[in-house]
């Protein structure tokens, strides 16, 4: 019996290293996984904290300044989302000096505003001086088709006002005209010339320069 367990001594004993080297694999495979995922976990849990994290923080209330032809300018906080037309409330209005004409045609009472905001409103006697100037875009929407318009008949050609029949509110879609100049144009009737505008000091010059093109006489 002795002599049988001796010649299965080898075999025996080559079994048991290939044992004792699984064992140890899997020892070492166990350990290492444990070691990954507790270095990974923290990883995870940063990614799910940042993903929580909000993009922007919208602040709930923004500072603006209000300034010009208003009844009471002034620094003027409101609520984030505010719209122009909440800034004019707050301001009590527009003064009687106030061009509507160019602020209607200029200003969009349904837009948001923004935090440090600067919003001027200009008078007529700004607008007729020619101290602001009304966009080629604001224009083009706003002036009218009217039989005090001539032109040559050519399409493409730019319509033009006739200073000795227009109206206010004709001579008032003119850059750099508002009201108070429009109804001096129209006082100092009749013009042989459209360069009466400038060499009679009705309009200043640079104003006249903005005009010259859109303006006529029978």
């Amino acid at each position: 019996m002795s002599n049988f367990l001796s010649s299965f001594s080898p075999f025996l004993q080559k079994y048991k290293i290939e044992v004792i080297l699984i064992t140890m694999a899997l020892i070492i495979s166990c350990i290492s996984g444990f070691i990954f995922y507790q270095s990974y976990q923290p990883n995870q849990n940063e990614e799910i904290l940042i993903e929580k994290e909000p993009a922007t923080k919208i602040p709930a209330s923004i500072m603006i300044d209000l300034a010009g032809a208003v009844n009471q300018p002034g620094v003027y906080e409101v609520t984030s989302g505010a719209r122009l037309k909440d800034a004019i409330d707050l301001a009590a209005g527009l003064t009687v000096e106030a061009d509507t004409n160019f602020f209607n045609r200029n200003f969009n009472l349904a837009r948001y505003l923004t935090d440090q905001e600067k919003i001027y409103i200009p008078s007529v006697l700004e607008i007729a001086s020619g101290f602001f100037a009304e966009t080629p875009r604001t224009l083009d929407y706003a002036s009218p088709i009217n039989p005090s318009v001539n032109s040559s008949g050519s399409q493409g050609e730019t319509l033009q006002i006739n200073i000795n029949s227009a109206t206010v509110d004709e001579l008032d879609t003119l850059p750099g005209i508002g009201k108070i100049t429009a109804e001096k144009i129209i006082q100092n009737r009749p013009y042989k010339s459209i360069d009466e505008l400038s060499t009679r000091k009705i309009v200043n010059k640079s104003v006249w320069e903005k005009i010259k093109s859109q303006v006529a006489i029978n």
